[in-house]
């Protein structure tokens, strides 16, 4: 139990650089949500999110992040995937 919440300690003050160089504390929730809505399964959410909390660390940009979701989505899920990429280019053109 102590350790469980170290963990949940550590990537809680966790530290991400986002696109526009500013920083922000992790928050696996976003991927969740993210992953969901890109028409995943509440589990592959659930499991992708924690894969991606573990492995980061302070310094870590989204960029890093959502490398690695493509990953686990195109390994396991195509269509959330190709769902992902869409989004992901629209939301690209828009800024």
């Amino acid at each position: 139990m102590a350790e469980q919440q170290m963990e949940s300690r550590s990537w809680q003050e966790t530290m991400i650089r986002k696109s526009n160089n500013q920083e922000e504390q992790f928050n696996p929730d976003k991927i969740r949500r993210s992953v969901q809505n890109a028409g995943a399964s509440q589990q592959l959410a659930d499991e992708i999110t924690q894969q991606i909390q573990s492995s980061t660390h302070s310094g870590m940009t989204t960029s890093e992040i959502d490398s690695s979701v493509q990953s686990f989505l195109k390994q396991r899920d195509e269509s959330a995937y190709s769902n992902w990429m869409q989004w992901k280019e629209q939301h690209q053109k828009t800024q």
